[in-house]
């Protein structure tokens, strides 16, 4: 099989077109905005050897292999590809740039608290949906926009309330009515259906008054399962780019405000969080252990030990369900295009926790949030880039 293109001069290609990129490895071979069988005719006249394609084109053209249903650019463009461009084709696989985005959640998704004031949401600063244009948050919205702003239907503050489902105190039981609000929405925007939907929900499943009274793994995935049922039973929603979010390591939180008397003894016992938030004294081992929450040392407290197994729990039973789930759905063909992202890695510090409530993310917390989604997703690996 003859490789058209160096490996190494494609990627080399790929990355130093990053920073300029508008779009990503999906598919559109020739470049003219759509995927459609003009590119499958490309691809083939590029393996029998009639067609020898541009650097950008076969960029394009590199969406295997597929590892967690998204492109991992190898920098090869063979057969392996061309099944994959096949499925996109005909098996509702999508990687373009969506054609809108709704965003479902719960008091993150509405941005509570981003800029101060308890109780007050700020939907424009969210790390998905958001729209203020001049705040510090480069959320996906925005970054479609830049993408693609003549095929993208952007979030703005006349449209949010399209685009926004997150509820302040959402839990995963609200998943299904949310993603029902999804589809009766998505007939307000011109193509009638649902590009993208960024799901973050459970934080308010595991903050809970105590460890026992988080909701029950099998109920949480149950709700879980009938909220991506609700999505796969619409033609409107189920081919989306279905974008579920893992919990975060709620945990930083509590470790970037723990030495703040006013958060400690004045905030926080009003902050249905107990099981991370009660006892709000740092009583670890020392601050090795307060800054190891996946070990727990010799001399850490009964509080400390609570707010670790409170960060396991997430860990090793919320996430791997969510992940687990989304797997299934996607292998069995419900929802093609539904992808995990992990972010329980990112570590939130002082700055990106706001100072009212002491525990929903300020400005920069949500910029944190939309720069770890992005960077986790194939349009945002910068060997996934290329050329318009």
């Amino acid at each position: 099989m003859r490789l058209p293109v160096s490996p190494v001069l494609l990627l080399a290609f790929c990355l130093l077109v990053f920073a300029a990129a508008t779009n990503s490895h999906d598919g559109d071979i020739n470049l003219d905005g759509a995927l459609d069988v003009a590119d499958l005719l490309w691809g083939l006249q590029d393996l029998q050897g009639s067609r020898t394609l541009l650097p950008e084109e076969a960029c394009h053209a590199d969406v295997a292999p597929l590892v967690s249903g998204v492109p991992e650019p190898d920098g090869l463009f063979n057969t392996g590809d061309l099944a994959v461009l096949l499925r996109m084709l005909f098996a509702d696989l999508r990687f373009g740039t969506p054609g809108n985005q709704f965003n479902i959640g719960d008091s993150i998704g509405e941005g509570e608290a981003a800029y101060g004031v308890v109780g007050q949401s700020y939907h424009q600063v969210v790390w998905s949906t958001g729209f203020d244009m001049g705040d510090d948050v480069n959320s996906l919205n925005e970054r479609f926009e830049s993408n693609a702003p003549e095929d993208y239907y952007e979030n703005n503050s006349s449209r949010d309330g399209i685009f926004n489902l997150a509820k302040s105190g959402a839990e995963m039981a609200d998943f299904v009515s949310q993603a029902q609000g999804v589809i009766a929405a998505a007939s307000l925007t011109p193509s009638g259906q649902a590009g993208m939907v960024t799901v973050f929900l459970g934080s308010n499943d595991v903050c809970a008054p105590s460890l026992v009274e988080m909701t029950d793994p099998e109920l949480f995935e149950y709700q879980f399962k009938a909220g991506l049922d609700k999505l796969a039973s619409s033609d409107v929603t189920r081919t989306a780019q279905v974008h579920v979010s893992g919990l975060p390591a709620i945990y930083w939180l509590w470790n970037a405000k723990h030495s703040n008397l006013l958060c400690r003894w004045i905030i926080w016992p009003f902050v249905p969080c107990e099981n991370l938030l009660g006892g709000p004294r740092d009583d670890c081992a020392n601050s090795t252990s307060r800054e190891d929450p996946d070990m727990i040392y010799p001399g850490d407290g009964s509080n400390c030990v609570r707010r670790k197994q409170f960060h396991a729990a997430i860990r090793d039973t919320y996430n791997p369900i969510l992940s687990r789930v989304v797997e299934e759905y996607r292998q069995s063909g419900a929802l093609p295009n539904a992808r995990f992202t992990d972010i329980f890695g990112v570590k939130f510090d002082d700055i990106h926790v706001n100072d009212d409530d002491c525990f929903h993310p300020s400005e920069a917390g949500h910029a944190l949030l939309a720069e770890n989604e992005w960077s986790r997703t194939h349009w945002g690996h910068p060997a996934a880039a290329c050329t318009p």
